[in-house]
């Protein structure tokens, strides 16, 4: 009996590129800017002491040896035998474009339609402070990487399965222990599984997976240091975001407490809060054993200025979403770094510096190059304008909380309901980070990133909500399955939307 004939290859590879140019035009050119800034930047971009702190502590992976969590320096330690940072950056860009792929793959799986798929991408294909933060020695990439690849995981199937759960968990710990303000969004997606009654197989994974592998090294920290914990300097930062509105003159503290107040007049104190951190002198007195005191100083500037402290969060988060937020000169400097410059050398004696430095070429050593023998070049001009336009604006992430909160209240009995709660804990889980990290710390370009990512994602599948939700049919938009293997693949992702 004869088979039927079938596409050739060349026109299912035609058929496929026309269903996705759009993305394949946007990961050619995050492709392409990638390359070129690796030809310009060679090897990688060196950020103040962290970028030092975190190759010092991959030399000696216990908690005791560094000040940050020990994710990060323990992939430095599996690149190490490698001798270049070059490798690092490399794998960097690499991990942004994978994601990129990675997060089209699951809102075309999810009926979304193929532009405005690709437009969930292009923050992390195209926005520049993606691309400049995958080219630094920093944990940044690596967070966003295992934070966003655990939360589709999660929400890839209405009902995950255990051993997915499991891949989840184990990403999720990764992700905690490379930056601890993951440990919320863990809490967040075990509730989601909850809410959605995954099973209490799948939940008892994710959790138990989390709790042994979290809890273990906050247990190996106790034993190193006395303390469980992610950072002996937890207290510091939450000092140096509550220094600037502490009114002492008011404020009801012990003696020992008031030491700790800010010399400089209310007015007139630094404008960023990491100042404290690093040129305080009256806090670098005091021991790392003495950080729950100093800790318990910012408390105290909490709970006794709440209306204070709430303003200073709320306008900080504000910064985010909003168009038109003006910084000082300080913030100003520090968004430099986050800038491909035309040049790295320093600007003069008694300039502070605003820009990145270069790592050592051909070195996995804790210094940077030499500033002073670098030379600018046209290609460099051009990165510099790209990375000053391409950015994404502050408007979209407003614009993505209210469609996020639009699609979970709009006509909930219409068919695709779970996509817009999927879309609302993805948008609501990257506001909660940027509100939590101007909580602990102060508003930073790159404090914000990995909530930028999670708030495209969900901004596009509240987006895809009202879509459907809106048309009088609500059919649902055949996705990539449907459209690739015919209609018997597609019967179950159809029944997963309209039983959701």
């Amino acid at each position: 009996m004869p088979t039927p004939d079938r596409p050739s290859s060349r026109r299912r590879l035609r058929a496929l590129a026309s269903r996705h140019w759009l993305f394949g035009v946007l990961f050619a050119a995050g492709l392409a800017v990638r390359v070129l800034t690796m030809c310009s930047y060679w090897p990688a971009f060196w950020f103040l002491t962290d970028s030092g702190r975190y190759l010092d502590a991959s030399g000696n992976l216990r908690p005791a040896s560094g000040v940050n969590g020990i994710g990060y320096p323990a992939l430095l330690r599996l690149l190490s035998p490698t001798d270049s940072l070059a490798t690092v950056s490399v794998l960097q860009h690499l991990a942004g474009l994978g994601l990129g792929v990675a997060i089209y793959a699951f809102l075309r799986r999810r009926g979304v339609r193929a532009w405005l798929a690709a437009l969930g991408t292009a923050p992390v294909l195209l926005d520049s402070h993606q691309v400049v933060l995958e080219h630094y020695v920093m944990s940044d990439v690596l967070f966003i990487v295992l934070l966003t690849s655990a939360a589709l995981l999660l929400l890839w199937r209405e009902r995950p399965g255990v051993l997915a759960c499991l891949v989840a968990g184990v990403l999720m710990s990764a992700a905690v222990l490379t930056r601890s303000v993951g440990l919320g969004v863990a809490g967040i997606l075990l509730l989601v599984l909850l809410v959605r009654r995954a099973g209490w197989k799948q939940c008892g994974a994710f959790a138990l997976t989390v709790a042994v592998l979290v809890g273990g090294y906050l247990e190996w920290t106790r034993q190193e240091t006395g303390k469980a914990t992610f950072s002996p300097l937890q207290g510091r930062y939450l000092y140096s975001r509550t220094a600037k509105i502490a009114d002492c003159d008011r404020l009801e503290l012990t003696p020992d407490q008031r030491k700790l107040c800010p010399s400089q007049p209310l007015d007139q104190r630094p404008e960023r809060g990491d100042w404290y951190l690093t040129f305080d002198q009256n806090l670098a007195s005091y021991p790392l054993s003495a950080d729950d005191f100093i800790g318990g100083f910012a408390k105290e500037v909490i709970r006794q200025q709440p209306g204070d402290y709430a303003w200073l969060v709320l306008r900080d988060t504000a910064r985010y979403l909003l168009p038109g937020q003006e910084v000082g000169p300080a913030h100003s400097c520090l968004f430099g770094w986050w800038v491909m410059p035309v040049d790295v050398r320093d600007e003069g004696p008694d300039l502070a510096r605003c820009k990145p430095f270069l790592a050592q070429p051909d070195s996995f050593g804790s210094a940077h190059a030499d500033p002073a023998a670098d030379q600018p070049s046209a290609l460099r001009r051009a990165l510099h304008v790209y990375s000053q336009r391409v950015q994404t604006p502050h408007l979209a992430l407003g614009l993505s909380v209210l469609l996020a909160v639009a699609a979970l209240v709009f006509r909930p009995r219409r068919p695709g309901w779970r996509d817009g709660l999927d879309g609302f804990v993805l948008v609501g889980t990257g506001l909660a980070m940027m509100a939590a990290s101007v909580a602990t710390s102060m508003y930073e370009v790159r404090y914000g990133a990995p909530s930028v990512v999670l708030m495209a994602v969900g901004g596009a599948l509240a987006a895809h909500r009202l879509i459907t939700a809106g048309s009088r049919s609500a059919e649902r938009v055949p996705s990539p399955t449907d459209e690739d293997s015919g209609s018997d693949r597609a019967a179950p992702n159809k029944v997963d939307v309209e039983t959701s």
